[in-house]
């Protein structure tokens, strides 16, 4: 019988430990701040990002060490897998699933990769979503992956920053764009999902950050058609925010799963202080999943 591994990265926003525990392989992405380099969640805390980020220092993201990328799939070859599936961190945020491609080769490892078009709790449901497809249910892996990717086109993640100082320094948003809607005081909401190509884009501007979180639920209205959708509410150090807004979503989706969380890492580098993120999905409400 053939051995299949299934991998993912931090941006799922659980440790490699706790990944493990599922039959989950892991790899950290990489944050720097000063320029110096940390293991994202393994040396690295959620709490070390919200201090760096007070503090105004230099962070930024990289994809996983190729080091520890080619000691996994070593590792697997010498362990007898044949074959791997991987949702990692889409490629229109890191170049995690190119490294991935290249150490599988390298090892002779036949591998398929899933372009979540994003990262965080999307990331880790559709992975833990292809393995219960495969191994309990004997599940064709291309048909499981066709089946993920039903469920990623569900898909979308809006952003809804207060500062898009950050924004600017990670290339994500025009230096010139940044002070412009400052001197206006203008508040985006950014949108990321498979549609946009793992891009982070504007879906729309408004003048106050209550008013674009109401664009954001607006937006959701629009796209959730059911109470198989998971929402899930997340924040960069502001939890009163987001209990806020998740007393209006549960108005409007009574019926849904709504979770809330802090923002994970790489994206909360990315995107600063008081940012809330929504990101909702359909899920398959039989397979049992924590965020």
């Amino acid at each position: 019988m053939e051995k299949i591994a299934f991998i993912t990265d931090s941006g799922c926003g659980h440790s490699i430990d706790e990944m493990k525990r599922l039959g989950i392989f892991s790899l950290p992405l990489q944050i720097s701040i000063e320029n110096k380099n940390y293991f994202d969640i393994e040396t690295l805390s959620t709490a070390d990002v919200i201090r760096a980020l007070k503090n105004n220092e230099s962070l930024a993201t990289s994809q996983p060490a190729l080091g520890l990328v080619d000691h996994l799939f070593a590792s697997l070859k010498d362990n007898g897998y044949t074959k791997a599936i991987a949702v990692p961190i889409c490629p229109g945020l890191s170049g995690t699933m190119n490294a991935l491609y290249l150490a599988a080769d390298q090892n002779d490892i036949e591998l398929h990769c899933v372009d979540c078009g994003v990262t965080a709790v999307l990331e880790k449901y559709l992975i833990e979503y292809i393995k219960n497809e495969v191994e309990k249910k004997g599940t064709d892996i291309r048909e499981a992956i066709k089946k993920a990717e039903a469920i990623a086109n569900s898909a979308n993640t809006l952003l809804v920053p207060t500062d898009m100082h950050h924004l600017v320094k990670s290339g994500r948003l025009s230096k010139a764009g940044a002070v412009i809607a400052d001197f206006l005081l203008i508040k985006p909401i950014l949108e990321i999902s498979r549609k946009t190509e793992g891009k982070i884009v504007v879906s729309s501007k408004t003048r106050t950050f209550k008013k674009a979180l109401l664009k954001a639920l607006n937006k959701m209205r629009e796209e959730i058609d059911s109470d198989d959708y998971l929402i899930v509410i997340t924040h960069v150090d502001a939890y009163g925010d987001a209990l806020i807004f998740e007393n209006d979503v549960k108005k409007v989706f009574p019926e849904n799963r709504i979770e809330v969380m802090p923002l994970h890492n790489p994206v909360a580098v990315h995107v600063g202080l008081g940012c809330i993120a929504i990101q909702y999905f359909k899920v398959d409400k039989e397979l049992s999943f924590e965020v």
